[in-house]
């Protein structure tokens, strides 16, 4: 078929479901058919283009880059017809950050003697110390296990522990036991089994650590097993953000430590590590003081930033239901440029995440052409600071422009499809939230098939800025394609994501390229925004279902 004819197809099948709602086929069809429509692939590659650019300069908070951006967001929405999305008037808000690079040190004392750890190589600060200085000298050490206290599971890796003034050291991931009879499988009533909670994530150990008065935490990561480390490698030696939040309390470092530095410290602490973690699953395991002690420090060039999430609107029409809202978001914000680097030094952030935010764009254009609105209202928030821990999306929930109780849905977009339409479709935290059946319904009515699984054991869907809306209680999706390409071989998804994860993603090869196809980057704006629509039309909110963490308390 046709496009047109296609689409077409697909918006019949999506009034006659919508009849359902109260709205008629003659009224919904058109309109619908012509929003889909709208979204072309030129569209798009013109909005990828443009924001990686090189003259975008890798779009880094605070920069010439990020003036450039805003610019270019807030003209896309007013061109679109898209209402400003604060209520100020404006299309932006104003997200006060510190920048800090930052040069950090890490000395051991054991056995009255001294052995630095070596930055990069042994370890690296993921969250910047705000001041320009900041240090803990003779700080006891201790490891506590996955740095994990889970009341539901019964589980305490700070028990018998104080922590207050000292170096805290935790292996990554979080603990699992064998399923009674089947040893085999991991238990998924124990932390889920296989599949990860957010109590596995960095941001969950920092925090617990820092509450608890640590002045350092380190997860331990095998460089050989996972890419994080050389990621959060590459970064520390970048300009680092934070919320602009008042000093006191922070740890002077947060960070990665290599298994291979774990170990070594270990040993100075008259400590076998392996045995530690071999040991750290058995809820009996209590944390252990290593008989040594640590000098942190950290030197830092701080700055002050403003940045902006740049935020567009489509009011609701039904007088009862306008004042909740679906929102949308796409991180506008890449890695920047390193005049350190020889040759190429911007990080143009192509996929990652000028392809999501050019669908944000299209989806805003399509819904705010629709002559009848949705009954809900949406928003669209291209949000700062993502690359540096989801720092505009989680300025949003501390500061809503629209009540968060009245805010029934997150759609994130992060790293569009460039390779072609996939017959298949995915999502990351699948079974958290009755989203999924949105995104299958949506799925299902353009002809592709909607997997019932999530992408991997869970750890995607901590790590975009849809995790701070489910952490503020938000059901959220973190939605992508599949991998069955359209004419393709079995392999050809999987080559290509493998692909680019291991030679571009956060590397300045991450550009434009001549062979993209966008027709999948296309229809899955078209799926997204199907799947908004139902949601902002139905007359039950999304939930978190049954077992999610992240249920509103």
């Amino acid at each position: 078929m046709s496009r047109r004819l296609a689409h077409t197809a697909v918006i019949l099948a999506v009034a006659g479901a919508i009849a359902g709602h109260g709205q008629g086929t003659k009224s919904v069809m058109p309109a619908l058919t012509a929003a889909l429509d709208g979204v072309r692939a030129e569209r798009l590659q013109a909005h990828i283009t443009t924001l990686a650019s090189d003259e975008f300069e890798g779009r880094a908070p605070g920069t010439r880059g990020e003036t450039l951006t805003v610019g270019y967001l807030v003209d896309q929405f007013t061109r679109a017809g898209l209402l400003p999305g604060n209520p100020d008037g404006t299309y932006v808000q104003q997200v006060p950050l510190v920048g800090s690079t930052s040069v950090p040190a890490i000395v051991i004392e054991a056995a009255g003697t001294t052995t630095p750890l070596r930055f990069g190589d042994d370890f690296v600060h993921d969250r910047p110390a705000l001041l320009a200085t900041a240090s803990a000298s003779h700080a006891g050490i201790v490891f506590a296990g996955y740095g994990i206290v889970a009341p539901e599971y019964g589980w305490d890796d700070y028990k018998g522990a104080e922590v207050t003034g000292k170096l805290v050291i935790v292996l990554s991931g979080e603990p699992s036991r064998p399923t009674p009879g089947d040893p085999n499988t991991a238990d998924p009533s124990f932390f889920k089994g296989d599949a990860r909670t957010y109590y596995s994530t960095r941001d969950f150990k920092f925090d617990l650590a820092a509450k608890r008065g640590a002045v350092g935490i380190l997860v331990v990561y095998d460089p050989d097993a996972s890419g994080t480390y050389a990621v959060l490698q590459r970064l520390a030696t970048l300009e680092g953000f934070a919320l602009a939040e008042p000093p006191g309390g922070a740890t002077v470092i947060s960070g990665l430590m290599t298994l291979g530095a774990a170990r070594r410290v270990a040993a100075l602490g008259k400590r076998d590590f392996d045995q530690l973690a071999a040991a750290a699953s058995d809820r009996r395991a209590s944390a252990v003081v290593f008989d040594a002690a640590a000098t942190l420090s950290m030197k830092s060039t701080i700055r002050t930033v403003v940045s902006h999430n740049v935020v567009a609107r489509v009011d609701g029409s039904d007088p009862r239901l306008k004042d909740e809202h679906v929102v949308y978001s796409a991180h506008w914000d890449h890695l920047g440029r390193d005049p350190a680097l020889g040759g190429d030094q911007v990080y143009n952030g192509a996929i990652d995440n000028a392809a999501g935010t050019g669908q944000l764009i299209e989806v805003a254009r399509g819904l705010a052409s629709l002559r009848r609105k949705p009954r809900r209202s949406i928003l669209f928030i291209a949000v700062t600071a993502e690359e540096r821990g989801y720092l505009g999306s989680r300025f949003y929930v501390q500061h809503p422009l629209f009540p968060l109780a009245k805010t029934v849905a997150n759609i994130n977009l992060d790293g569009g499809n460039v390779w072609g339409l996939t017959s298949d479709l995915t999502s990351a935290g699948y079974g958290l939230s009755t989203l999924d059946e949105a995104l299958a319904d949506a799925a299902r009515l353009q002809g592709r098939t909607f997997i019932n699984a999530g992408i991997d054991d869970g750890s995607l869907f901590f790590s975009s800025d849809q995790i701070e809306f489910a952490k503020a209680g938000v059901p959220a999706t973190f939605p992508f394609s599949g991998s069955s390409y359209a004419g393709k071989p079995k392999e050809f998804g999987d080559a290509r994501w493998a692909a680019y994860a291991s030679k571009d993603y956060h590397q300045v090869t991450d550009e434009v390229r001549p062979n993209w196809d966008l027709a999948g980057t296309a229809e899955d704006a078209r799926w997204l925004m199907i799947a908004g629509y139902y949601v902002a039309e139905a007359a039950a909110r999304p939930e978190w279902k049954r077992g999610s963490e992240f249920t509103r308390k």
